[in-house]
């Protein structure tokens, strides 16, 4: 976004005259607005002890020219920045259809890979079964997430792409999915709601996915279970494997291939929610702490996914925080009182959802 571009690609003299109008509506709504010498516009508000009701009216009113608002505090005062508003995204549809595609086939490869190591240990007759149940249920969770934050972004009025999904070698089959905003989030609830909608939907679409996968699962003696691997369960799992597969001290529990899909579920429900960057969890953090806490606990986040077994994210997140978060549009604004206790569910399915491999796994 240069500073400066003309608005829509239209000429100079459009340009000035969107703005003279942009400015009077700036005067109309904030009485007493004092503009800076600068571009893109800068505008220095009077003190208000509720900005965000005529922050609402006057992202309307800019609109149709072409403005996107953006309200701040500078040294204690309120600022608005008046940047030109990018144009909607040309999402190429083909592209996301043919990651889907291509993710469907991994995800499937991976449950087939999986099905027939239980076949020959003799515990299931048809791998191409395995195979098709791992990679719908895989997909049905990331798809909730993504589908959670599209729904979320249409009734927000947020310009966000149809999910992405990114395929993967065995034998996880995926890497999870993303969406891509062009615009900010108008408020910090709505930003809140953003990050929040995700791992929400998510984690509530693997717990049916691990209720099939535990009650398909078979309870063995460990001996004579060489070649399989075991992995360390979240919370939540070992919770209903408990509640569900009552089995003596000796036995253990060999997971039907859905039962790896709602674990894979619920461990990118966690990397998600780590509180770092552009993550879900991240987002959580700026709309309730604001941009310096953000920063600060961006590093936390990066340290947590370290110890978590997750180096590659770690890497990732401090290699993308360079890039800053954007925050919301009205960033004066602060969260409702509800969007605190969104947060401490956030924090509830983390702490069911996370693990922590062990070191070279």
């Amino acid at each position: 976004m240069e500073h400066g571009a003309a608005v829509g690609g239209d000429g100079p003299a459009l340009v000035a005259q969107r703005l003279e109008v942009a400015r009077r509506i700036v005067d109309a709504l904030f009485p007493g607005a004092v503009p800076a010498d600068q571009t893109p516009p800068l505008f220095f508000l009077p003190a208000l002890e509720a900005p965000g009701a005529r922050f609402v009216d006057l992202r309307r009113r800019l609109e149709p020219l072409g403005f996107l608002p953006l309200l701040r505090r500078r040294g204690g005062r309120l600022a608005l920045l008046l940047l030109p508003k990018p144009p909607r995204g040309r999402w190429a549809w083909q592209v996301n259809l043919l990651l889907l595609l291509a993710t469907v086939a991994t995800t499937f490869v991976a449950g087939y890979l999986q099905s027939q190591a239980l076949m020959r240990a003799g515990f299931l007759d048809a791998p191409v079964a395995g195979g098709a149940l791992f990679s719908a249920s895989v997909m049905f969770i990331l798809g909730a997430h993504e589908m959670g934050h599209k729904l979320v972004a249409i009734r927000r009025g947020i310009d966000a792409s149809l999910p992405y999904f990114l395929p993967m070698l065995p034998p996880v089959g995926t890497m999870g999915a993303v969406i891509v905003t062009r615009t900010p989030a108008p408020d910090r609830d709505s930003l809140m709601d953003l990050g929040a909608s995700g791992p929400v939907a998510g984690f509530l679409a693997a717990i049916p996915v691990l209720l099939y996968g535990i009650s398909r699962s078979y309870v063995v003696t460990p001996t004579g279970l060489e070649g399989f691997l075991a992995i360390p369960d979240p919370l939540l799992i070992r919770w209903l494997v408990d509640w569900l597969l009552p089995r003596p001290p000796d036995a253990v529990v060999l997971g039907h291939p859905v039962l790896f899909a709602g674990w894979i579920g619920l461990i990118v429900t966690s990397i998600n929610l780590l509180p770092a960057g552009m993550l879900d969890g991240g987002h959580a953090v700026r709309a309730l702490f604001g941009p310096r806490v953000h920063q600060v606990v961006s590093y936390a986040g990066a340290a947590l996914a370290a110890v978590m077994g997750f180096l590659p994210m770690a890497l990732l997140i401090l290699l993308l925080m360079r890039r800053g978060h954007v925050g919301p549009l009205d960033d004066v604004t602060p969260v409702s009182r509800s969007r605190w206790l969104v947060g401490g569910v956030l924090v509830v399915i983390f702490l069911l959802s996370a693990v922590r491999l062990p070191m070279g796994w």
